[in-house]
């Protein structure tokens, strides 16, 4: 009988004004930017949570040379390594942190879908533009919806490109937005263990979960 492997699964926030940077990025497209006090306050927010994150990994000793990164909003496109480094130069305490497993011998994988991730985007991006109340409200709805059935088809694709790209020996960690429900779907090929670090509800600001 095939031994079940063990898989690291954390779940993550984003704070908006990372949302859509990888993918634009790569695609080129222009992005809306927040309000600058708003978005420091977010990022004061996440920045602890990849902090208490940071600290709980490092209690597991993991073997960094046989370990395999898989991160949500990172595209299959060839250069993923050079995307992360540009990312964590512009501030991004994800990708930041990224590097500095891949940095002790990790490997990161390009783990989604590119078009799914600019209709993801672009959805939220709709959202954000959006200024008059009622507008907020009626797009809000579209996005929820849209946004839904979007993450059902990215689900399936990284669950299919974690088990197509993980070598024999490898250990893999996933770094998902809490929106996702890839892990029911990787409980059928792997043992998936959770590290989990709980924000204060107050320092939550306008935070991107997907």
């Amino acid at each position: 009988m095939k031994e079940t492997r063990r898989l690291i699964y954390v779940p993550i926030l984003h704070a908006q004004d990372d949302a859509g940077r990888a993918a634009s990025n790569v695609s080129e497209n222009e992005r809306t930017r927040k309000n600058k006090e708003s978005a420091g306050a977010d990022r004061t927010a996440v920045e602890h949570m990849w902090q208490g994150i940071a600290a709980k990994i490092a209690e597991l000793n993991l073997p960094w040379e046989k370990t395999r990164i898989y991160q949500d909003g990172t595209p299959v496109c060839g250069n993923e390594a050079a995307l992360a480094e540009r990312l964590a130069e512009r501030g991004s305490p994800n990708y930041s942190f990224l590097i500095k497993l891949m940095k002790k011998g990790a490997v990161l994988e390009g783990t989604e879908d590119m078009e799914l991730l600019i209709r993801e985007y672009d959805l939220l991006n709709k959202l954000l533009m959006k200024k008059a109340v009622s507008d907020r409200e009626s797009v809000n709805s579209e996005y929820q919806e849209k946004s839904r059935k979007l993450l059902v088809l990215r689900d399936q694709f990284i669950a299919e490109r974690i088990s197509a790209t993980l070598q024999e020996g490898e250990f893999p960690i996933v770094f998902m937005g809490v929106m996702h429900r890839l892990d029911k779907l990787l409980e059928k090929e792997f043992q998936v263990s959770y590290i989990i670090y709980r924000l204060p509800f107050r320092s939550i600001g306008t935070i991107y979960n997907a």
